[in-house]
């Protein structure tokens, strides 16, 4: 059975995602408007990188979009189709870039969701009648600069049944992890994702520990890229730039730019206005010495995204 790229995501509902996000720019609606076209800037290189692979049908990769909510996948499957905000079809053929969406495992646990995305990819060959299982990578959405590239590479190691692949972000956690999807792989992970501090800086380590506890052959050689979790994360992605794997595509070239001119914009104008309301709340005359910090690293933020976005 062919390759999956399964992508862990939510609706862009404002107060349902990027909660750490919203908190440090002082707004719900700004950090969904940001997390929706990141997905867009994940799904768009995700997507058409791989349109011009030579594959046959059994090599062509298999992209899942999977919901943390259930309620959330029939409105992310509308910004999918045709005319949705997610759709690139306007820029590929569709048979190329088919998306399928799914509810992931309605359980707390991150550890239990992920090892679950296996599973489902191994019963999934096994009702049709797949020779062999298939490699599978799993990827979260709020990684702007993840695309079909690093997802390659990533299934491709994960072709030797006895590897697992992380691909490592800056905060000591992981972006992706790839693995064949055998009934062993599926419970050695289940052990090994069970009791992980999740969202730590030690994340990747228990991880990559607990694997290798497993008899698996773990392997973190990827590119390091930064995940967004809050305005700093945000900062720092901003700073990788586009970065575009088709330089010479014009379309796809400033489809990428404008989105992330999106998020500068939005970013900008989250941080001034919450420096504004900031301002008025506490008035000039009545500010702590934390506050005068706080505010100062605010200007900061406005004065160089306002200077990168001219």
């Amino acid at each position: 059975m062919s390759p999956a790229l399964v992508f862990f995501g939510r609706h862009p509902t404002p107060g349902r995602c990027k909660s750490r996000l919203a908190r440090s720019v002082g707004s719900d609606d700004a950090a969904a408007s940001i997390y929706d076209a990141i997905v867009r800037v994940v799904l768009l290189r995700a997507t058409l990188s791989r349109v011009d692979r030579d594959e046959t049908d059994e090599e062509q990769t298999r992209v899942i979009f999977t919901c943390a909510a259930e309620d959330d996948v029939a409105p992310c499957r509308a910004l999918l189709e045709r005319g949705g905000r997610w759709c690139v079809e306007d820029s590929a053929p569709s048979t190329s870039t088919a998306i399928d969406v799914r509810a992931q495992t309605q359980v707390d646990d991150l550890g239990a969701r992920l090892v679950d995305a296996f599973r489902v990819e191994l019963e999934n060959a096994r009702a049709r009648g797949a020779r062999y299982p298939p490699p599978v990578c799993v990827a979260g959405t709020d990684i702007p600069a993840f695309s079909f590239e690093h997802a390659r590479r990533a299934l491709e190691r994960a072709r030797d049944e006895r590897c697992v692949t992380f691909g490592p972000s800056r905060d000591g956690g992981f972006y992706c992890v790839a693995a064949t999807a055998t009934p062993d792989n599926c419970e050695k992970l289940s052990r090994a994702f069970a009791d992980v501090v999740w969202s730590s800086s030690e994340t990747l380590a228990q991880c990559v520990a607990n694997c290798e506890a497993e008899g698996m052959v773990v392997r973190v050689d990827m590119e390091t890229l930064q995940d967004v979790d809050d305005a700093r994360d945000l900062e720092r992605a901003l700073d990788e730039g586009e970065r575009p794997e088709r330089p010479d595509d014009a379309r796809y070239v400033a489809r990428l730019r404008e989105t992330y001119d999106e998020i500068r914009t939005t970013f900008r104008d989250a941080i001034y206005m919450e420096y504004t309301i900031s301002c008025a709340a506490h008035g000039m005359n009545r500010i702590t010495h934390s506050q005068v910090i706080s505010r100062g690293i605010q200007v900061a933020w406005v004065i160089i995204i306002i200077l990168r976005s001219k």
